[in-house]
């Protein structure tokens, strides 16, 4: 199955972690969420193409989940 290249850039402008998502469709759109497995969910609230060779950037807000309180 092919696989597409994002690079992902949290709202500063630096890289997210993690800094690149290969997935099977290219079709992300603001709004969508990216879930990284456990409780960690990456949600996309914004697109650029990408240049010339450059990978297109998904702009990406880290859901951090609550600490548990025990």
């Amino acid at each position: 199955m092919p696989a597409f290249t994002f690079r992902l850039e949290g709202l500063d402008g630096r890289p997210a972690d993690p800094p690149v998502l290969n997935a099977a469709v290219p079709d992300w759109k603001v709004g969508d969420e990216i879930f990284l497995g456990g409780r960690r969910t990456l949600r996309v609230v914004g697109m650029r193409a990408g240049v010339g060779d450059d990978d297109p950037v998904l702009v990406v807000d880290v859901d951090e989940p609550e600490p548990d309180t025990v």
